[in-house]
């Protein structure tokens, strides 16, 4: 499947230059460039979700996983009694 990108002249200029440079087609360059680039932003979201991890897991090791699902739980039966309570009041 062929799609069509618009470049602005000045871009396409050095798309080929570079693409002689590298001996390679300016379709092959972009295509090559984009691939890069969009695997980049995919590699940094990874590496920041990482740290999220790894920040989260460094603050809860204290606690246990019986303690940890027990606030949970108290949060979830919270949750529902507001609910409920807003329910039967509105």
């Amino acid at each position: 499947m062929i799609n069509t990108v618009s470049l602005s002249p000045d871009v396409y200029t050095l798309l080929r230059q570079r693409a002689l440079q590298i001996r390679s087609s300016p379709d092959a360059l972009a295509n090559e460039a984009l691939r890069q680039y969009l695997s980049l932003e995919e590699q940094a979201w990874h590496q920041a979700f990482e740290k999220l991890i790894a920040r989260v897991q460094a603050r809860t090791a204290k606690f246990s996983s019986e303690e940890i699902e027990a606030d949970i739980t108290a949060a979830s039966d919270e949750v529902r009694e507001l609910r409920r309570v807003r329910r039967s009041t509105g």
